[in-house]
């Protein structure tokens, strides 16, 4: 076992999935403890690092007190990342290595997915498929709606999606299958207990207080309603000093109406200039909203008197 050294341990894990890092980290206290980062392996990119960053002796503090799990998932991610990937997610403070590993194969290694559904109208096609979701017709409500959000956290760079409509009954509102889709601030605690959901909906006793903080003069949520063409816009969820604000609607140039099934619908949100573009069948329409900050998911809301299906990609 003398030979079985750190830089094995790490040359080991880096084959491994975040949560097994993670399940490895909780399990050995070897693994996991946090203790000097002296492996060769990363002495080696913490010298590069500081070669590239002229904040060398600011990156060796940082990794000193680091877990060989740690090392692993910091390791593999510098090997695969690529100039673009690692602009658009920043490592923020002291977060885990594991945690960004994971954050980063979410956002350019797998498919979009609707990961959490809220409301009851709402359901994933042939229940398994988290790509495409419908209105469940078996649960409509006149005053209900429902959500479907990308977990991805878009926290810089540029981002893009596609939302592409399908119409579930051609014979049942013919003219009418409209949806809102855009951005919305992430939550941290459940919200898919909530019976009913607008994105836009007050949702700041399940979001992170620090937005309120961070961004209190900027955008929680952007939404675009698809069969209008306007915007949806709430500053913020809630204000700390005064009572929350309305959802706002508002015209934006080259905002188009869409009555026809099926479309398209893209979206490119670039944090570097903080726009949010629309696209419709691959034809930009405009910039919808100019200077957005922070973080944001994905997300699409079905209204319960539109029988359509909605599939998210890239």
């Amino acid at each position: 076992m003398e030979t079985f050294t750190d830089d094995t341990v790490v040359a080991l894990a880096s084959f491994l999935a975040p949560h097994d890092m993670l399940s490895l980290a909780l399990a050995c206290k070897r693994f996991g403890d946090k203790h000097g980062a002296t492996t060769s392996r990363s002495r080696r990119l913490a010298a590069r690092e500081s070669r590239k960053s002229g904040e060398g002796r600011e990156v060796r503090q940082r990794i000193e007190s680091i877990s060989l799990m740690e090392v692993a998932a910091r390791t593999v991610l510098h090997s695969k990342w690529t100039d673009d990937e690692k602009s658009s997610l920043p490592r923020q403070g002291d977060e885990s290595w594991i945690g960004l590993y994971q954050e980063f194969l979410l956002m350019f290694r797998l498919p979009l997915q609707f990961d959490k559904l809220v409301g009851e109208c709402i359901e994933y096609v042939e229940g398994t498929n988290k790509t495409t979701v419908c209105t469940n017709r078996h649960r409509w409500n006149p005053t209900d709606s429902g959500t479907a959000i990308c977990s991805n956290i878009m926290r810089a760079g540029k981002h893009r999606v596609s939302f592409q409509v399908y119409a579930n009954d051609p014979l049942q509102h013919p003219n009418y299958g409209g949806i809102i889709c855009g951005i919305m601030r992430p939550t941290t605690n459940d919200i898919t207990s909530l019976e009913t959901c607008h994105p836009a909906d007050n949702l700041s006793r399940f979001s992170l207080k620090d937005y309120e903080k961070l961004y209190s003069d900027n955008v929680d949520v952007c939404l675009l309603n698809t069969y209008m063409g306007h915007g949806l816009l709430r500053s913020i969820w809630k204000r700390w000093e005064t009572p929350d604000e309305d959802c706002l609607t508002f015209d934006w140039e080259g905002m188009e109406p869409t009555h026809d099934k099926p479309y398209k619908i893209g979206m490119v949100l670039n944090l570097d200039v903080g726009t949010l573009d629309v696209y419709k069948n691959d034809r930009r329409l405009g910039t919808m909203m100019s200077g957005l900050d922070g973080e944001y998911n994905w997300a699409v809301q079905l209204i319960w008197d539109a029988p359509v299906s909605v599939s998210i990609g890239r």
